[in-house]
């Protein structure tokens, strides 16, 4: 065997060794959490008032499962990605993973606060707009496999895109990205997210505002930390 292919034999065995304590991590958190998972459908569905239909039991275990699954992921996601940072270590100098390391804590709360602003604003606001798109016309009878599902795509791509100026500042810190090149495409970023707000949204000009303007806001906030991390590089 060559010393290339004991080289990448040494990065797989690294790798799936991550992998496995990740997925390890991940399952004892969700044990924990299929016990707080009814405190957290019950904290979810309090806006609505009211006791939602199920269709059978197979529904009530997966909804817990759902809601187990986001919440192990979100507990154990700065750990994720130390265990990221602690793979690619090796191939950074130390000013970079020392840089890097830092932000550990700023994914935590860029998932948080996406996940956040999605329930508090987005989810109501389109909840809303759909219900009434069916005044007079239609018994709604709102399941809770529906309503979960709902909360589950209006708040999960917002928490992930919330990750973008983090992802901007660790692409900027090795020299990838700056700010004159995110300026420079701001025009097709826009048009970019202006149309994946639409797909997110109902037909609905004061749907697709609630959601095209933070994500141009992410945007800008991108250009703004590009710029901060490459004066701190010098």
């Amino acid at each position: 065997m060559t010393h290339k292919e004991e080289s990448i034999l040494e990065h797989l065995t690294e790798l799936r060794k991550r992998l496995i304590i990740v997925l390890l991590t991940f399952v004892g958190f969700f044990i924990l959490s299929l016990y707080w998972s009814p405190e957290l459908y019950r904290f979810i569905t309090s806006p609505l008032k009211q006791k939602l239909l199920v269709l059978g039991p197979n529904d009530i275990l997966w909804i817990y499962v759902r809601l187990a699954s986001l919440m192990s992921f979100s507990l154990i996601l700065p750990f994720i990605t130390y265990q990221i940072w602690a793979y690619v270590r090796p191939a950074l100098k130390p000013s970079e993973a020392r840089g890097v390391l830092t932000y550990i804590p700023a994914v935590f709360a860029c998932f948080i606060t996406g996940l956040a602003f999605g329930f508090y604003l987005v989810t109501p606001s389109l909840f809303r707009v759909l219900l009434s798109l069916g005044d007079d016309l239609f018994i709604t009878q709102i399941t809770a496999q529906n309503y979960l599902s709902f909360v589950w795509h209006t708040t999960l791509p917002l928490a992930i895109l919330f990750e973008f100026p983090v992802i901007i500042a660790f692409l900027t810190r090795l020299g990838l990205v700056n700010a004159r090149f995110l300026r420079s495409y701001r025009r097709q970023a826009y048009f970019a997210m202006i149309c994946l707000a639409v797909m997110l949204t109902p037909a609905d000009v004061i749907s697709d505002l609630i959601m095209s303007l933070p994500l141009l806001l992410i945007y800008e906030i991108g250009i703004i930390v590009s710029r901060s991390v490459e004066k701190k590089r010098g």
